[in-house]
């Protein structure tokens, strides 16, 4: 659960001190070491293969059924 405290800044911090944040050891830099269109080729690239397996799946399934139930051959499934 969450709880919420209602009080007043002087009520919380003993003395009615500011909170001080501290900075940072070291400046703030992105991470710049791969270019960015490359990586989102290669997460296009990642995610179009698991999309492809996804559909192998689902179409090896889809043919194993077809085996299964009875007058369902491949012709049928074909056109509707």
């Amino acid at each position: 659960g969450q709880f919420f405290v209602m009080m007043s800044p002087q009520e919380v911090l003993p003395g009615g001190t500011q909170r001080s944040i501290v900075p940072r050891a070291h400046p703030y830099s992105p991470k710049s070491e791969i270019p960015r269109a490359t990586r989102d080729e290669k997460r296009r690239a990642q995610h179009n293969e698991v999309e492809r397996r996804r559909r192998d799946k689902i179409n090896n399934w889809i043919v194993q059924l077809s085996k299964i139930i009875p007058d369902c051959s491949m012709e049928n499934t074909k056109s509707g």
